[in-house]
């Protein structure tokens, strides 16, 4: 992670929050709060609704998966840890509310 964010900024890789991921290829939170296929839009998404100033970067590809593009940076809320629980948590409330209002 760069310097300038070191501390304030947490850097937010779609696989951290993917379930298909394992722990070792970058799953940052556990199987049970992970979705599908998360998308950096969504981490945006969630992440402004939980007051923390999303920036998205869409040309930066994730380190341990050069086919993937995308992150998002986001203020830190205590740890980094629980902030990908607190986005992760608000991740899967807003994909349960899409699924149940396109049904």
């Amino acid at each position: 992670m760069s310097k300038e964010y070191r501390g304030k900024k947490v850097v937010i890789y779609p696989a951290y929050l993917d379930i298909s991921k394992s722990r070792k290829e970058g799953r940052r939170v556990p199987k049970y709060l992970a979705v599908q296929d998360p998308t950096v839009d969504e981490i945006a998404t969630v992440a402004k609704t939980l007051g923390l100033n999303p920036e998205v970067q869409r040309d930066v590809k994730y380190p341990k998966n050069h086919s993937k593009k995308g992150r998002v940076i986001v203020d830190e809320y205590i740890s980094k840890q629980k902030t990908l629980v607190l986005i992760a948590k608000a991740l899967k409330e807003y994909r349960s509310q899409k699924s149940s209002s396109s049904s």
